[in-house]
């Protein structure tokens, strides 16, 4: 019926195959490229992508199953084939799905209303010179599915699956689906990028005014590089200068990009600034989080474009969570999958290490360990309190600079008359240091604030308030410090602890894990001031702390026990780092998806992390108007969009970016607050379940965020990011 067979509109069949091919691939990767479109040859397909009548745009099912009959490869491999076709355009379910009732392969196979296009594509596959001597024998396939059937039935029971076969199927998949993605959307073979010019971060060093501490530090970092080695640790005090020692560091493998994980978006945007003002030119930085916003400027027809590139780590630096990081591994969702596979040639930075979950670590390490060697990746933990890492890690910092420091001093501040204590301590240094006080939760950081702020140049910093607000704090924050002889206060929650370059004098920690209070404290004193700060660790006043932290505030009272008795200096931060991380190892730390993978159960794995990811997963997201009239703006806009005769793909992308435009203002608010909002929310036209709160709604102050509703009961939100 058609001479020429097409992919995607205005595309010819065997130019997407061919161009999805890289030098790079196994004979696997190859084979599963070849077969994962075939059933797009089918009559109905074709008419559908020429837009005639008809909407049967089916393929995946049906070309996993001509791939199976035709592959010469046998039992995993052949399985990991047709699971990564079969699932090209969704999600992968666990593995042993396939040998279920009515899925996949086994009854489904007999029964799939797909298979009744076999022979016609066989047939017009048989046309093209990329296909040779394929086989369409409905007997065959039958009898091949029995026969693996028996097959997974004695392999479930074995559960010999290991954690490098995890890796290998996300591998495969992840190979697939990224260069199914980018040929689709750039319609060319994608090429190896040219190394990141190392000169002009080093010149960008050289030219910032001598730190003697910074330079010897990054003199010392280094002179520890060794192209051979591929797993490193880099332990210093805060304010050493980590960011940009460990970007030189990475910068000098000669890898095709690098991959910077950070915990917060805050930092995140912070870190992206510094590097833009080194690369002003000729390296592509992008900003993955689900926060960032794509450049309006770009023409429409390259939005989609960009978006891809963004969003799949294939930039030259790309900065972005460690929550992306962390579901690039684990995850069995196609958007995470895409971008594993940029692991290959990278260098990988996590900073902040102590920020990942105790409760998945070793698994987040072993799967780094696996990668490295067989994705060639470079893998950089950094922290001030890295945790425990396997003897294959190098540490490539002097640990002696932690016994150099002496910037700050520890000290267990005793509360006798409760929070009145505190407060009466607080007003006496404010009022001659800059000073510092963070608390656990975002009530009582609103409810600290709103008691100083009418005699102190007082601020906030808490989980309730916008991305926009926060950053505008910090911002104004570092302002004052840097340039103002008037003392500030900042009352903060925990997300001032890791990578926030704010240097106070002084400061106040209700009690916390180890790591936490440490963090706090690299927020003293951190630029080698002459005077010594002081870190005041004070005992629970919000009521929640034991809930808000679980086990490992039980782990962390050994540790109080003897910061009552003795202060701690900065010299001694690092065995006291140790051995919080060696009794949480000891005590807490599992492989914790060990069952899973032994059985390749990926949606659960995806399940199992989302559940300690997304512990806030039933609050509801709330956009808070800036000014009167955006939310109108927006509506306007997404009207337009949907108006507008464009290419559906680019359509969609132009809306997200208005979501995403609105998202800078949005807060995730528990539903027991939402619920005592005396002002009505209302929802965004066009968008489904988006709700605002109109401009000048007494609920939110810019200053502190929605005022929180005050009960009994812990909410788990309210745990003060």
């Amino acid at each position: 019926m058609f001479n020429k067979y097409l992919s995607h509109p205005n595309k010819l069949y065997s130019s997407h195959i061919e161009n999805i091919f890289s030098k790079n691939d196994n004979s696997l990767e190859r084979e599963i490229k070849l077969f994962h479109d075939i059933a797009k040859l089918k009559d109905n397909f074709q008419r559908y992508i020429r837009g005639e009548e008809g909407k049967d745009k089916n393929h995946s099912l049906l070309s996993a199953y001509i791939f199976f009959l035709n592959s010469n490869f046998k039992d995993e491999d052949l399985l990991f084939g047709f699971l990564a076709i079969s699932s090209h355009h969704g999600n992968v379910e666990n593995f042993f799905n396939l040998n279920a009732p009515n899925r996949y392969i086994g009854k489904y196979a007999l029964n799939s209303k797909e298979l009744i296009f076999l022979d016609e594509v066989i047939t017009h596959a048989k046309s093209l010179d990329i296909y040779k001597n394929l086989n369409s024998s409905f007997k065959e396939l039958e009898k091949k599915t029995e026969k693996y059937q028996c097959y997974l039935r004695g392999l479930k029971r074995k559960k010999e699956f290991t954690y490098n076969d995890f890796i290998d199927f996300k591998k495969l998949y992840s190979s697939l689906i990224y260069a199914d993605k980018f040929e689709a959307i750039f319609g060319i073979r994608r090429e190896l990028k040219e190394p990141i010019n190392n000169s002009t971060l080093s010149n960008y060093i050289n030219s910032l005014p001598y730190h003697k501490k910074r330079d010897k530090f990054r003199k010392y970092v280094l002179n520890n590089f060794n192209s051979n080695q591929r797993l490193f640790t880099l332990t210093a005090p805060t304010g050493y200068g980590k960011t940009l020692t460990a970007l030189e560091f990475a910068i000098r493998f000669k890898r095709d990009k690098i991959i910077f994980a950070l915990p917060f978006t805050s930092i995140i945007d912070q870190t992206e600034k510094i590097i833009l003002d080194i690369f002003k030119e000729g390296v592509d930085i992008f900003k993955i989080h689900h926060k960032a916003k794509i450049d309006e400027s770009y023409p429409k027809d390259r939005y989609s474009k960009v978006k891809f590139l963004m969003t799949s780590f294939s930039g030259d630096i790309n900065i972005t969570t460690l929550y992306q990081i962390i579901f690039t591994l684990f995850g069995n969702k196609n958007r995470d999958n895409v971008k594993f596979n940029q692991f290959r040639d990278a260098v990988v930075i996590i900073d902040e290490a102590q920020a990942i979950p105790y409760i998945f670590r070793q698994d987040f390490i072993k799967l780094c360990e696996i990668i490295s060697e067989q994705m060639n990746t470079v893998f950089i933990f950094m922290s001030a309190t890295m945790p425990i890492m396997s003897d294959r890690f190098k540490e490539i910092s002097n640990l002696d600079y932690f016994k150099e420091q002496n910037r700050y001093i520890i000290k267990w501040l005793e509360l006798e008359d409760g929070q009145n204590s505190l407060i009466e301590k607080i007003e006496k240094e404010a009022y001659s240091k800059h000073t510092l006080c963070v608390v656990n939760t975002i009530r009582k950081a609103q409810e600290l604030y709103l008691y100083f702020k009418d005699n102190f140049e007082c601020y906030c910093l808490n989980g309730y308030m916008t991305d926009y607000d926060k950053q505008r704090v910090i911002e104004i924050v570092s302002d004052r410090l840097n340039n103002s002889d008037n003392k500030i206060l900042l009352i903060s929650t925990q997300s001032i602890e890791a990578g926030v370059d704010l240097d106070f004098e002084i400061g106040f920690r209700e009690v916390a894990p180890i790591s936490s209070i440490i963090q706090t404290a690299g927020r003293v004193n951190r630029h080698f001031g002459k005077n010594q700060g002081v870190v005041y660790i004070f005992d629970d006043i919000c009521g929640y702390s034991d809930l808000v932290y679980g086990d490992i505030q039980t782990i962390s009272q050994t540790i109080f026990s003897i910061l009552k008795s003795d202060d701690i200096e900065e010299s001694n931060i690092l065995k006291i780092s140790e051995l919080y991380f060696s009794k949480i190892k000891e005590q807490l730390e599992t492989l914790y998806i060990k069952n899973e993978v032994e059985l390749l159960e990926f949606f659960n794995i995806n399940q199992k992390i989302e559940e300690i990811m997304d512990s806030k997963s039933f609050n509801q997201l709330i956009i808070i108007e800036p000014y009167s009239g955006f939310i109108k703006e927006v509506q306007e806009e997404l009207y337009r969009i949907r108006k507008e005769e464009s290419d559906k793909f680019i359509q969609k992308d132009l809306i997200q970016a208005q979501v995403k435009k609105m998202l800078q203002y949005g807060v995730n608010i528990n539903q027991n607050d939402l619920d005592n909002f005396e002002t009505s929310t209302e929802e965004v036209k066009s968008l489904y379940e988006m709700i605002y709160l109109p401009s000048g709604a007494k609920e939110y102050h810019c200053d502190y965020g929605i005022k929180k509703y005050k009960s009994d009961e812990l909410d788990m939100e309210d745990i003060g990011f």
